[in-house]
């Protein structure tokens, strides 16, 4: 009796023992492994995080986790959590499947005009009409209409291309505005192609951002109008 009473104790112990050192941490393990891993709000690792258990019942852990070309992901931890380690892995986000970086966007670049495009008489008075009409074919291709045109003034714009995006909230707008800068000196353009993104919901509100990327299917666009035009440099 006396034995089976100190292999009680010694069971409890060691229960407890078990007990004691699966709460004293919480592991975390993401994939893709340069995932970051935030845990309330501070940054601990990335792919790999290692942190001390809540200790009052009350407390909860806040866990982020995020990645270049995925879905952030969001979760706490419990004080109860009777766990000692869990593992995510990040679902691919669409946005950036089906979008490219750009230096190009959301600013004005100027685009020499090549010398076949336009005239100028001997009065010095240019004429870009050939400009226009290419520029016009070019941004044809690609959007449905042109929004505005007024060639006395020097300027286009055209209307907001909208895109959705598979396994993504976000929403993606794209336009382009040209303005006739020239002179005698230089006849040329200044070309804008703007793109801004925003979540699902701020999107129903035009509450967008501008976004350093451009949708791939667009990507040619931005081709030709460095290309078909003239030449093209930055401000």
């Amino acid at each position: 009796m006396k034995n089976l009473f100190l292999l009680l104790i010694f069971l409890l112990g060691g229960l407890n023992l078990a007990n004691g050192a699966k709460s004293k941490t919480f592991k975390v393990m993401a994939q893709p492994k340069e995932a970051s891993i935030f845990v309330n709000n501070q940054f601990v690792g990335y792919g790999f995080a290692e942190f001390n258990r809540p200790k009052k019942k009350t407390d909860v852990i806040a866990i982020r986790i995020e990645c270049e070309g995925y879905k952030p992901l969001e979760t706490k931890i419990y004080a109860d959590d009777v766990r000692s380690s869990v593992s995510y892995t990040l679902q691919d986000d669409g946005f950036y499947r089906a979008t490219a970086a750009s230096g190009l966007v959301n600013k004005f670049m100027t685009v020499t005009l090549d010398n076949s495009l336009y005239t100028i008489d001997e009065q010095g008075t240019i004429n870009v009409t050939k400009a226009w009409r290419l520029l016009h074919q070019i941004l044809l291709n690609y959007f449905e209409e042109i929004a505005t045109t007024d060639y006395s003034g020097g300027y286009l714009q055209t209307p907001w291309h909208y895109k959705t995006f598979q396994l993504s909230d976000k929403q993606m707008r794209t336009r382009v505005t040209v303005r006739d800068i020239s002179t005698p000196a230089q006849v040329a353009f200044q070309i804008k192609v703007s793109s801004e993104v925003a979540s699902a919901m701020a999107a129903r509100h035009g509450e967008f951002t501008n976004v350093d990327r451009i949708v791939k299917e667009l990507e040619p666009m931005l081709q030709e109008l460095q290309t078909r035009l003239g030449k093209m440099h930055s401000l």
